[in-house]
Order: structure tokens, then C-alpha cells, then sequence
């Protein structure tokens, strides 16, 4: 478990899978964004709402949380557990929900710049995707796919 997630705090997102939100959020912000559905970033956007129409979320370190890494199901199945690693070597990258939310709130100049500083870094395999050899791999892949 995160270091983050033993005291109370601000929360930094929003967990969809454990948590409590007041109807008056909805009122106030609206329902999850369908837009997403099937896709990832559904609960940040939404958790980015709130945020933005001055709603805080505190993370509990005492609300009990299982959170599942199984080998299938959701989104994986679906082709896109991670953001910027589809399943399938020719699908998009990143996945479109992420240049949605990027262009929801920001310029398309801001979301093109974006994608320049994260695609790099992000063509490695999920199972090393924070450690070095996998940005040194990703950053080698994008070279040589850019030569």
C-alpha cells in the first residue's frame, strides 16, 4: 500500500472503488461523463469536476479497499488497462479517453504537447513501466520508430 494512503489527507483522485459521495455533488457537478464508458479516466474527470466547482475529497486510511490486480476482466479485457499500453500493438496511444479529457479541459495545443512528453516514455510493456529499463526501452523503441 502507498505511503499516501496510511494518514488522512487531501486525496489527489478520486477512487470510484471506495467512496462516498454526497448528492448534492451530483446536483451541483452533474452524473459520470458516458463519454467514458468502457474506457479509463471516467471517476479523475469527474473527480476533476468536483474539484473545479469546489468540492474536496479526504482520503481515509481507515475505509477498507480491495483493490484487484487479476489477469482479466474490466478494462482489461476491454484492451486498455493502462492509459498509454493498449493490449494490441496497432491500437491508439494513447487511448482516446485520454486526448478527450485532455481536450475537454485544456487547448489542443496543450493536449498535442502532452502527448509529445508522454508517448515517448510510454511504449514499453505495462509489467516495466515504472522502472528504468522500461522508459530506457520506451525511449530506445521511439527512437528507432523515428528515424
Amino acid at each position: 500500500m502507498p505511503e499516501n494512503y496510511t494518514y488522512f489527507r487531501w486525496s489527489d483522485q478520486l477512487d470510484t472503488g471506495n467512496v462516498l459521495i454526497r448528492k448534492l455533488v451530483f446536483q451541483k457537478c452533474g452524473l459520470f461523463d458516458e463519454q467514458f464508458e468502457k474506457m479509463r479516466l471516467g471517476d479523475g474527470e469527474f473527480g476533476l469536476r468536483s474539484y473545479l466547482n469546489g468540492f474536496s475529497n479526504i482520503s481515509n486510511p481507515y475505509a477498507h479497499r480491495v483493490h484487484l490486480k487479476t489477469d482479466f476482466g474490466g478494462l482489461r479485457d476491454m484492451g486498455h488497462w493502462d492509459a498509454f499500453r493498449p493490449k494490441s500493438i496497432i491500437a491508439p496511444r494513447p487511448i482516446p479517453s485520454v486526448f478527450y479529457l485532455w481536450r475537454k479541459y485544456w487547448s489542443n495545443r496543450e493536449a498535442i504537447s502532452a502527448y509529445c512528453l508522454m508517448i515517448p516514455f510510454a511504449l514499453s510493456p505495462y509489467k516495466i513501466k515504472d522502472k528504468y529499463i522500461g522508459y530506457i526501452l520506451s525511449l530506445l523503441i521511439f527512437i528507432i520508430l523515428h528515424s
